[in-house]
């Protein structure tokens, strides 16, 4: 079967759906969180956040940021993606363990449903934003 990636249907339909995904992610790892506490080893912690640090503030420092925003922009890029990392693969954790049964299927399909249609939205949002940006 031979799928045609540069059709704008086959394109929204895997960038929302691989969202949505993320999303309900992390929102099993936040109730996972809340339950069983941080269950990620901190040197594991501390690794993403370090790694992210670095790229974030290479990558503000190309674009023009001075150093003190450049290492500004990292902490805050790395903060979120360590906290986005974390909760997620605590979800997948959650959801592996029996979460998916816990909630039952019918809620798991309708959380995915909803997080596909807001990923949606934010993917329109931020195409508007940055039309004229680039």
């Amino acid at each position: 079967m031979d799928v045609n990636t540069e059709n704008p249907f086959v394109q929204a339909m895997v960038v929302s759906t691989t969202m949505a995904i993320f999303m309900v992610g992390v929102a099993f790892g936040l109730m996972d969180m809340a339950k069983e506490g941080l269950d990620v080893p901190i040197p594991l912690i501390l690794l993403i956040f370090a790694v992210i640090f670095i790229a974030g503030s290479v990558y503000f420092e190309s674009k023009g940021a001075d150093y003190i925003g450049s290492l500004a922009g990292g902490a805050i890029a790395s903060l979120v993606a360590t906290f986005s990392t974390t909760a997620f693969f605590s979800g997948v954790k959650y959801g592996i363990e029996g979460g998916i049964v816990e909630l039952g299927p019918g809620q798991v399909v309708s959380a995915l449903a909803i997080c596909m249609v807001a990923s949606m939205f934010i993917i329109r949002i931020l195409q508007h934003k940055l039309k004229n940006a680039f």
